[in-house]
């Protein structure tokens, strides 16, 4: 997990808005899109007028794609955009395959947003368009987060 945001966070971000003095943090799906820059963009402007925090969620897909990569990715566009948010980068990386580790991508994104003993503010994320044949076989991370129920979402056109 990194740690970034201007001054750094001494700590990791706290589990409940009110442990902070109000301020809350805005969960972002940082998907594998051509788009997903626009999403965090987006997530970090609001973060910004409101003073909440961001916690980048990212499931490492591609096999040339590091953690170090994405952290740097999101660091990049958080500074371009909003310099002075907050924020924790989290990059899960598959570990082999076991009954226990080979949950769908979308399980293991509805266990952080609801099992991690954190409270988001709402989930932003990409509304990814697939194609109707696409749409049979892959099953879409926006549509589980937005089925479970548990959170309110900001889908970002892409």
């Amino acid at each position: 997990m990194a740690r970034g945001g201007r001054g750094g966070l001494a700590d990791e971000l706290k589990a409940g808005a009110g442990e902070r003095g109000g301020m809350g943090t805005i969960f972002v799906a940082y998907g594998d899109h051509d788009e997903r820059e626009s999403v965090l963009a987006f997530a970090a402007e609001r973060a910004a007028a409101s003073g909440d925090d961001l916690f980048v969620y990212h499931i490492e897909e591609a096999e040339d794609e590091s953690a170090a990569a994405v952290r740097e990715e999101v660091a990049g566009v958080i500074e371009r955009t909003a310099p002075d948010v907050e924020y924790v980068v989290n990059v899960a990386v598959a570990d082999g395959h076991s009954d226990l580790t080979n949950v769908s991508k979308q399980k293991q994104l509805l266990d952080v947003i609801t099992q991690s003993g954190r409270e988001f503010e709402y989930v932003v994320m990409g509304n990814v368009e697939h194609g109707t044949v696409e749409s049979f076989v892959v099953p879409s991370m926006t549509e589980a987060v937005l089925e479970s129920r548990s959170i309110p979402v900001v889908l970002v056109p892409t």
